[in-house]
């Protein structure tokens, strides 16, 4: 299926972090769990411009953090970190500029390049994480890290597995081939 290769999905495994793309809310979710379940006793959410209501959404205890600063923020400024450990929520502007996913991971390794970190989960919508592994792969702070990416189940995905019945889910996998294709272009050149 068309859709098939750009799925990347290891088995969940105890690592240093766990990392979630900003995006669907799911993937959140999904992490939130794991968290929970002990998959790593640090948890980092990515959470975009057009996501800062979802903290509430997710009962977070520092969703009014993140709606307050996002409401001091300048719209184009709005990327924020809330990193989670040890029974304590910090939420940091990510200054994250330009968007898109390989500045996103290259942020992420800047925000805990000081932090002694062996392994990160990374967890993203199935069909997003080929694109991700790629920028892994190209981002020299990931070299020495064992990376293990991990896609929302499918009873949790708003993305339908049978996407092709559907225009967004047409839309949704074209526009991540083509997003693959740029990023090859832009980034191995690098």
């Amino acid at each position: 299926m068309l859709s098939d290769f750009l799925v990347v999905n290891d088995t969940p495994e105890r690592s240093d972090l766990i990392f979630v793309l900003a995006g669907r809310p799911e993937r959140k979710a999904y992490a939130l769990r794991l968290y929970r379940e002990g998959l790593a006793p640090r948890l980092i959410l990515s959470v975009g411009r057009y996501e800062v209501r979802q903290p509430a959404y997710l009962s977070l205890p520092c969703a009014s953090e993140v709606i307050a600063l996002a409401r001091a923020t300048p719209p184009q400024q709005r990327h924020f970190f809330v990193d989670m450990q040890a029974g304590s929520e910090q939420v940091v502007a990510a200054g994250l500029q330009p968007r898109g996913t390989f500045p996103e991971l290259c942020r992420l390794a800047d925000y805990i390049s000081g932090v002694p970190i062996h392994s990160i989960t990374l967890v993203s919508t199935g069909i997003h994480l080929r694109r991700v592994r790629f920028c892994c792969r190209h981002i020299p702070f990931f070299s020495d890290k064992q990376v293990h990416y991990l896609a929302v189940p499918e009873s949790m995905s708003s993305f339908p597995s049978d996407w092709w019945k559907h225009r967004k889910g047409w839309r949704y996998v074209t526009t991540e081939y083509a997003k693959l294709a740029g990023y090859f272009v832009k980034y191995s050149r690098e």
